[in-house]
């Protein structure tokens, strides 16, 4: 089979010989060759890799956990990759820091990172799959889950993702070309060994693990547009049209959390409305005074400190902005 680096599947190849040559009877003369083309094969291979390196940190009864992964096409087509969360076996051997396996997270969902703006946005990124990823290009996918309240500190639950490449927005399944190579654009898979069960080589699929760690407290972030009101009077999200966002801070787990401080530094698509931000219906100032709030303009920051907090705890904060 012909074996596709960075060359686009089903490149046509073509090329010719020239014969030069001269006898002592006859005037210098060429002869060609026929030419010999090839479509250039379809190169299947993809890399899964857990970002951090590190598990993330949860406190027990935390809700919608997440852990982040990045998913590679490696081959030299546009694929589509479905994704697979799944607990993992045991204690998994040779996957460390990942192999400590003391609870089972439960309810585990892989989205891919719609916006690709690298947080999980749980209005947005909805789509279990990645249906088109160019070749050589990357997508982060969350895996999310929620936490047991019966987990004691310096638990750990270990979790795989599985991304099996696909035709790309059909999403159906790939068959690798068997035997001698064909005319046609054959498939070939050449993708590693991954780490979940049953994950082997050339199987067109890869995989990799994470982790969640019960640290004591954790603390989950969840930020989205909860309302715009346009100019004339609809939702429509257009120039001058005022958006309401709502970031709700949740803290589960034992211990207590030091010194919270949750920042939002603004796009600079839009602009913060003055006086606008709101912490658990209790109306805030803009400057740096004793209500623990702030808008920093020059960096075009919201500050809200929360200070020492023990869980269970739920805050909810809101502010304006309107699009440039």
């Amino acid at each position: 089979m012909s074996w596709a680096a960075g060359t686009a599947a089903g490149t046509l190849i073509s090329n010719s010989a020239t014969l030069s040559y001269a006898t002592s009877t006859f005037l210098p003369a060429t002869a060609t060759s026929n030419v010999a083309s090839f479509l250039v094969d379809q190169k299947i291979n993809l890399l899964v890799v857990e970002v951090t390196g590190s598990a993330t940190f949860v406190g027990a009864g935390q809700a919608r956990a997440v852990t982040t992964f990045l998913v590679t096409n490696l081959g030299n087509a546009p694929q589509g990759f479905n994704l697979t969360a799944a607990l993992a076996l045991a204690n998994p051997a040779g996957a460390p820091p990942f192999s400590t396996n003391d609870f089972s997270a439960t309810g585990l969902v892989a989205y891919a990172d719609t916006n690709n703006n690298g947080i999980y946005d749980p209005l947005i990124d909805i789509a279990t799959s990645i249906t088109t990823l160019a070749a050589d290009a990357s997508q982060k996918v969350f895996v999310v889950s929620d936490i047991p309240t019966t987990v004691l500190s310096n638990q750990q639950s270990v979790v795989s993702l599985t991304a099996t490449a696909t035709a790309p927005a059909t999403m159906t399944a790939l068959v690798a070309t068997l035997g001698s190579d064909t005319a046609a654009v054959d498939f070939v898979f050449s993708d590693a060994a991954g780490v979940a069960s049953g994950d082997i080589a050339r199987d067109a699929k890869h995989s990799a693990y994470a982790a969640y760690l019960n640290s004591g407290a954790g603390l989950t972030l969840i930020k989205s547009v909860v309302s715009v009101l346009d100019p004339m009077g609809s939702a429509t999200l257009m120039p001058s049209a005022v958006m309401t966002y709502q970031i709700v801070a949740t803290l589960a787990g034992t211990g207590t959390a030091n010194n919270i401080v949750i920042t939002d530094p603004l796009p600079a698509n839009i602009t913060y409305l003055p006086g606008s931000i709101i912490v658990d219906n209790i109306a805030k100032t803009d400057a740096a005074d004793a209500d623990n709030a702030q808008f920093i303009t020059a960096s075009q920051t919201l500050v809200i400190s929360l200070g020492n907090v023990a869980p269970p705890a739920n805050f909810v904060i809101t502010f304006r902005a309107t699009i440039n």
